[in-house]
């Protein structure tokens, strides 16, 4: 008897296999203090620059990784258009299926009792050598880009280690977070002597996320309008760009929440690290 399989019949499909993504990699790994976590890391199949490849940090990686990977190689693929080159890109993220982990990101990303500086510590000093051991990387060169939270947490990278990332992308940063408690992070680092190397921040934000309909969802308006988000973001960006400490961009996305503005902020923030200094206008190093 003549058995036809699934492909040959119209209408039919045939058994499905596991995709992967390109050139990307799982590693499940435990901080010093035994925290678990899942790090993706992509790493090009191009050989390496001389001084190694530039990297993108992103928290939330198992929401945020999967997007700005294909950012990068959709933009990396056309040099002469986007002037983005091959990058390592890395993802920070947790056991689970959830795109978010809610407690585990408010203990990493807030800088609540002391939070947020040990997932820096983590980054600097577990993430970046454990990367480095997979592909050479140029450490003049690092980005870090998070959204909400992890918008927080990159000012917090920011005022707190300004050596430490070339570039930073604030996604969407919940600025009104511990009654908007990053302004006084903000006016240490101010006060601080400019860093040597001038660090570049991305600041952005969906146009459409301070609005609702408050006679539909009251609750909602209420926490909206306390949030200030794109007023926040905005307020943010005037005062940095002004200090004189740092290049600061601000970017804000018509028509998109505090959701759908994630694969914009993501495309962008792939164009704005990872480009070659000398076709943004920036040589130095």
């Amino acid at each position: 008897m003549r058995t036809t399989s699934a492909s040959n019949r119209p209408g039919e499909f045939s058994p499905g296999v596991a995709v992967a993504l390109p050139h990307a990699r799982q590693f499940d790994i435990r901080s010093a203090q035994g925290q678990p976590y899942r790090l993706l890391v992509a790493v090009p199949p191009e050989a390496p620059p001389a001084a190694g490849f530039p990297v993108l940090v992103l928290v939330d990686g198992d929401a945020l990784f999967a997007t700005a990977l294909t950012a990068a190689r959709l933009q990396g693929g056309r040099p002469e258009v986007s002037g983005v080159c091959p990058a390592v890109i890395v993802g920070i993220g947790y056991p689970g299926a959830a795109p978010f982990d809610a407690e585990r990101r408010r203990q990493d990303l807030l800088p609540d009792g002391g939070g947020a500086d040990r997932f820096l510590d983590l980054i600097e000093t577990q993430l970046l050598p454990m990367v480095a051991d997979l592909a050479p990387i140029d450490r003049a060169r690092l980005a870090l880009a998070g959204h909400s939270f992890g918008g927080l947490f990159t000012l917090h990278a920011l005022f707190n280690r300004p050596g430490l990332f070339r570039s930073l992308v604030a996604g969407s940063p919940s600025i009104w977070w511990n009654e908007r408690g990053i302004l006084a992070t903000r006016a240490q680092f101010l006060r601080s002597p400019a860093p040597i190397m001038r660090p570049r921040l991305l600041i952005t934000v969906g146009g459409e996320e301070q609005k609702t309909d408050p006679l539909r969802f009251p609750e909602r308006a209420t926490r909206l309008e306390k949030a200030r988000m794109v007023d926040n973001a905005a307020e943010m960006a005037k005062s940095l760009a002004a200090s004189g400490h740092l290049d600061c961009e601000h970017v804000v996305f018509a028509g998109e929440n505090h959701v759908s503005v994630i694969p914009a902020m993501l495309s962008r923030a792939v164009a704005f690290t990872l480009a070659e200094p000398s076709v943004r206008g920036d040589s130095a190093r």
